[in-house]
């Protein structure tokens, strides 16, 4: 009697019962949920907006400057040391100096941090000069931000 290639090789075959992947399949469960979760979020903000509309304000004039004029909240501290410094400097005047001064000394001391504190020590306590670096920076940014709100 011949010998199959099962038994040749002591393999015999097992019936695999499938494998029960826990959670839900995207189409159509999980997709179904998203989808109804997303009609009662937009039916939401359609009662909300129809139950509590949006008062009209004044028509747009374009000849009308609004006060306070204040720029976006990353350059407030620029706007701040603008209102601070109002000397000029010989031929340049002090608008240039206002705006020119923070941008080139905050982001030219990021810049140029790597090459001043050379420690390759990750730890903040080894760190003392960017540390110092860093706090000076964020204080003036702080400062002339507050500046800028406050003296507009």
């Amino acid at each position: 009697m011949a010998m199959t290639n099962k038994e040749l090789h002591g393999t015999e075959e097992h019936e695999h019962e499938p494998v029960r992947i826990r959670g839900l399949p995207f189409f159509p469960h999980f997709l179904l949920r998203e989808v109804v979760v997303m009609c009662l979020v937009a039916g939401s903000l359609i009662l909300l907006a129809s139950v509590y509309p949006a008062g009209l304000l004044k028509p747009a004039d374009p000849f009308d400057t609004p006060s306070p004029i204040y720029p976006e909240w990353y350059f407030l501290y620029v706007f701040g040391f603008l209102k601070f410094w109002t000397y000029n400097i010989g031929p340049i005047e002090a608008k240039i100096i206002g705006v020119t001064v923070p941008m080139v000394l905050w982001y030219g001391l990021l810049i140029l941090v790597p090459f001043i504190d050379r420690n390759p020590s990750t730890d903040i306590r080894k760190r003392k000069i960017a540390v110092v670096l860093g706090i000076i920076a964020l204080l003036g940014i702080l400062y002339f931000t507050y500046y800028s709100i406050v003296y507009h």
